[in-house]
């Protein structure tokens, strides 16, 4: 039965993904010379950023062309990485729009007659999501578009994460592959020019012993390790190795004041020995070009599933990611340390509600963790 279900699932997906193949009837052929470009990739912080090589490639295949990123973080209080993109001269121009309001840009962009679309569609998409895409697409006077694909479906997907070989891909090779792009060489594929520092960052950065990077951010409460755990990772690092130095935004800078002031209390009842090692609070100061550059500076980082734990791909320093079990295993591991994901074993992937969870991502201790962060530094 369970076989059944997987080729089930395998024939409805080939299905979807050949009526999609009505943007080859739409679009016939691309235009002899590609000088405007739209790249259409929704998504906060870590879908861009797992998206952004794919797109750097696009902008070296088309050097010379105007490449507009139209996206949407979904609403207006959620945070977006696109404007890494802008700051790298990867895209020439960014439009946001939010809450899928979109209908109001069309006739915006049927103007501008656009001669290529990369449509980079999103990993939980649907089927019927994206033939409404198509249509609308179909309507903007654009001469040439490719992208339009599934890779799951809402059906038995328990059993079909158990397909072998494993069905799903890192999402920084799916968008490669959705959009038929060549892979880089690993040290090609995250290329980013660091940005200069603010003075008082820059200032701070020079007395850094040996730091750890911690990111105790998660857009669900479900995905939010115990702040305790981070605690407890942090007085294992200031007791051996050095440094502590938090990033995130505004609610993470609350979180780590509050580790701030524990381990305050606890270097106050313990030996002087390594009174010597500081913490540091970059959250909601600096930018997430900051971010990264602080990032590099570390010698390891641990963060939950979440943004941060992207922003490490653009540097040499390795990320222990604390990820609960919203998604399947791979899709959304950090590019370069995809060794260093931890995952509770209660579930291949929980589908619990907002009110049901039991937050199994606390099944993960920080021993678990400290294994993993030991030998860094």
């Amino acid at each position: 039965m369970k076989q059944l279900k997987i080729s089930f699932i395998s024939i409805l997906l080939k299905i979807q993904n050949n009526i999609l193949l009505l943007e080859k009837i739409i679009w016939r052929s691309t235009p002899p010379e590609i000088n405007d470009i739209i790249i259409y990739k929704n998504g906060n912080i870590g879908d861009i950023i797992t998206a952004y090589p794919a797109i750097r490639q696009i902008r070296l295949q088309y050097p010379n062309a105007k490449i507009l990123l139209l996206t949407s973080p979904g609403a207006r209080n959620l945070s977006s990485s696109a404007s890494i993109l802008k700051s790298q001269d990867i895209v020439d121009e960014i439009i946001y729009y939010y809450d899928g309001k979109i209908l109001y840009l069309r006739d915006k962009i049927r103007k501008r007659n656009f001669d290529l679309c990369f449509m980079m569609s999103a990993n939980r998409t649907t089927f019927f999501r994206e033939l409404r895409n198509l249509l609308f697409f179909s309507t903007l006077n654009i001469k040439y578009l490719r992208g339009f694909s599934v890779t799951r479906s809402n059906f038995f997907q328990k059993i079909y994460a158990e397909k072998i070989p494993y069905p799903y891909q890192n999402e920084v090779e799916r968008n490669f592959e959705n959009l038929n792009i060549k892979i880089p060489k690993k040290n090609d594929i995250f290329e980013f020019s660091q940005h200069k520092l603010s003075n008082k960052i820059s200032d701070t950065t020079k007395k850094f012993n040996n730091p750890l990077i911690i990111a105790t951010g998660a857009k669900l409460v479900s995905k939010k390790w115990n702040e305790d755990n981070f605690f407890e990772i942090a007085k294992l690092w200031i007791r051996n190795k050095g440094d502590i130095v938090f990033i995130g935004n505004k609610q993470d800078r609350e979180v780590a004041d509050s580790i701030i002031v524990k381990l305050k209390e606890w270097q106050q009842r313990t030996e002087l020995m390594f009174q010597s090692h500081n913490y540091y609070n970059f959250c909601n100061i600096a930018t997430l070009d900051e971010s990264i550059s602080l990032i590099q500076c570390g010698s390891a980082m641990i963060a939950n599933d979440s943004g941060p734990a992207h922003l490490a791909s653009f540097t040499d320093t390795k990320v222990v990611t604390i990820q609960a079990s919203q998604d399947f295993k791979l899709i959304w591991d950090p590019y370069f340390s995809k060794d260093l994901v931890l995952r509770p074993n209660r579930f291949s992937v929980c589908k619990c509600s907002a009110e049901s969870c039991g937050y199994c991502i606390n099944d993960i201790k920080y021993d678990h963790a400290w294994k993993k962060l030991k030998g860094f530094g």
